[in-house]
């Protein structure tokens, strides 16, 4: 699996890496040909393995992890707190002396590019795996070992991304802007450059969606007898835009604008209210009606997820204790297909039932949905509260293909979960390069305002990278 993911680190290894590779290799001369988890890594990955003792890559963390209980289990004890902390000092220092050479950042880009992509080749094996041994034509060591896998290219996505995070910002510097030819001049304000506009009325644009303006705009100087169109009333305003608000236009005056008059209602319409009416018929409301028939048509779908939730919980709690792995497999894949509404209800009932640990599991099977089911599933979590499952969620999502990405976040935005669609934004900026994220805006135009959103929330520099990214190729870059 690593030989896949694996990317050259030249000849920027040093005295850390060095003396981390000689570490490495005594362990492994401690395990020597004992049975165990290394000896089958090693026949598994013999590639990756062999460039870990010439220091060619550093040994992951979770590799190292097991090979740590292999020598501590030759001699009958659990790993001891002293070796545990040696190896985390010196893989640290390993690990830091490569994040600071030259093209650190491209390095482990470009790995945990290929490993995202090894993370989901490993979830569809052992989905695969799973379903042939519940047909019986695969051995449950197989299983055991394709979840193996999946969990450690899971561990490994977290460790470089950790890595990416913590890499400092790159300083620009700031432009030197020209000097003005006079001394006491000033420099042009920025409406100079701009065509002239044909009335006052057109001077208000409608406000962009991602950001306010900066202040409200001034009242003509003259008040006209007839209304203002230039004021836009809360019903010209358009859908999702910014609106004046807050303690910064408090006391603002306001263009006194004439209020659309409600349609007045029947008479017969009317309910005679109080108690000198008490026992008095009231008027018919197909309203009130249809909207209790909605009521309790929610209730109802929403006991009978709840219902289904606890059942499928209960079923896997029962597996789980007979050592069916398989079957557990196959009842989550089952379960990630069922309605979006039932995910953070099987999710809580899941971990009420001790099965917290599989959960994790439940997210990328339903990560591997298709991009409408994936949204849906990613909003329901939100609405439920369950913002940490969300997040994950969507940054398993991430790894998906750019078109892939580009509809999941699109149906994000289409049904008023424009933060969740910029979360998976910012997970696509974090993991791949700016010319990368701009085939999302490729597949879908809208998404160059939620991108660019993203991009500025992982750093300003990368967001002005994406910007760049996006004129060079022709698409909108605001």
């Amino acid at each position: 699996m690593e030989r896949r993911a694996r990317a050259g680190l030249g000849d920027a290894t040093g005295g850390a890496v060095a003396e981390f590779t000689l570490y490495f290799r005594s362990l492994v001369a401690a395990v020597g040909d004992t049975p165990g988890w290394y000896g089958v890594f090693a026949s598994r990955d013999p590639e990756g393995v062999q460039a870990y003792l010439d220091g060619a890559d550093v040994t992951p963390w979770d590799v190292l992890l097991a090979v740590l209980h292999d020598v501590a289990a030759l001699h009958g004890r659990p790993v001891s707190g002293e070796g545990l902390a040696l190896a985390e000092r010196l893989y640290t220092a390993a690990v830091a002396e490569l994040d600071a050479a030259p093209g650190a950042e491209q390095t482990l880009r470009a790995r945990l590019d290929a490993m995202q992509r090894e993370r989901q080749y490993a979830m569809l094996h052992e989905r695969d795996t799973a379903r042939a041994v519940q047909q019986g034509t695969a051995d449950p060591n197989d299983l055991a070992w394709a979840r193996d896998d999946r969990e450690r290219a899971t561990a490994r996505c977290l460790e470089l991304q950790g890595r990416l995070d913590a890499l400092p910002a790159p300083v620009l510097p700031a432009p030197a802007l020209p000097a003005p030819t006079n001394a006491a001049q000033a420099p042009a304000p920025d409406d100079w450059f701009r065509d002239p506009e044909p009335a006052p009325t057109a001077r208000v644009p409608a406000p962009r969606t991602e950001e306010a303006p900066a202040a409200v705009p001034a009242a003509p100087p003259e008040p006209e007898p007839e209304p203002e169109p230039a004021r836009r009333t809360k019903r010209d305003r358009p859908r999702g835009g910014a609106r004046y608000g807050g303690a910064r236009f408090a006391g603002a005056p306001e263009t006194p604008t004439p209020a659309a008059a409600p349609e007045p209602e029947a008479p017969t319409a009317r309910v005679a209210r109080g108690a000198r009416f008490a026992g008095a018929p009231e008027a018919p409301s197909g309203r009130k009606e249809e909207r209790r028939a909605a009521e309790a048509r929610v209730a109802q779908e929403r006991q009978a997820h709840r219902v289904a939730a606890q059942q499928t919980a209960a079923r896997l709690t029962e597996l789980r204790r007979g050592g069916r792995s398989g079957e557990v497999y196959v009842l989550m894949s089952e379960a990630a297909a069922a309605p979006a509404e039932q995910l953070p209800l099987l999710a809580a009932a899941m971990e009420q039932s001790g099965l917290a640990a599989d959960v994790g599991t439940l997210l990328w099977e339903v990560a591997a949905q298709n991009p409408p089911r994936l949204a849906a599933a990613a909003a329901a979590l939100a609405e439920s509260g369950r913002q940490d499952d969300c997040r994950t969620l969507l940054n398993q999502a991430a790894a998906r293909p750019a078109a892939d990405v580009a509809l999941t976040a699109a149906a994000l935005v289409d049904t008023g979960h424009r933060s969740e669609a910029v979360t998976l934004l910012v997970a696509v900026v974090r993991a791949r390069t700016p010319e990368d994220a701009a085939e999302i805006v490729y597949e879908r135009r809208e998404l160059a305002g939620p991108l660019l959103d993203a991009a500025g929330l992982h750093s300003g520099s990368r967001r002005r990278d994406v910007a760049a990214a996006l004129r060079r190729a022709g698409l909108p870059d605001r």
